[in-house]
């Protein structure tokens, strides 16, 4: 099952649930590896490219839905693989992590989010942001609009709440 944004509390900008079959548009096929977040108790698993600083996925509340995921629009150096191969790197980013040191680093609450006090987790959730960010630009000259792609909001719409409507602190 996808983290379908229905808990109480989430924006109503997110409370459609995330079609898995479809890949992110620009990202599907891309090399990647499985990382995990915890919000508010919840660990949420994504796609990550490494070597681009890019987020592959929605936010994704379910190990094998994860690994279906990954398995259908997600590649490793040395090709496609299959659903069991990704269910193992699934269940190893629960204790450990290739972006972050410590474990409270990629662990937030909404209501910390709120405040706009992400504690040691606020570097790692404006990397976050940056990685899940879309570039909408309308002409040449336009800098666009910026988005997040998926269910990412999730994360970023009680951040944004907290601190007067901007991210970037």
């Amino acid at each position: 099952m996808a983290f379908d944004g229905t808990a109480a509390g989430t924006p109503p900008a997110v409370n459609e649930a995330v079609d898995l079959t479809a890949g992110l548009p620009g990202r599907t096929g891309a090399v990647g590896g499985i990382e995990s977040l915890v919000l508010d108790g919840r660990r949420l698993f994504f796609g990550f490219d490494h070597s681009s600083d890019q987020v592959l996925s929605p936010l994704i509340d379910d190990e094998g839905a994860m690994a279906r995921f990954a398995a259908q629009h997600m590649r490793q150096r040395t090709g496609a693989h299959d659903e069991p191969y990704w269910a193992q790197l699934v269940r190893s980013s629960v204790d450990s992590s290739d972006l972050v040191w410590r474990d409270e680093q990629r662990t937030f609450t909404t209501g910390a989010l709120e405040t706009g006090n992400a504690g040691a987790a606020h570097g790692h959730l404006m990397y976050l942001l940056d990685a899940a960010t879309v570039w909408e630009a309308h002409t040449p000259d336009d800098m666009g609009a910026r988005s997040t792609v998926a269910n990412w909001s999730l994360l970023f719409a009680p951040y944004t709440r907290g601190t007067g409507g901007t991210a970037n602190r």
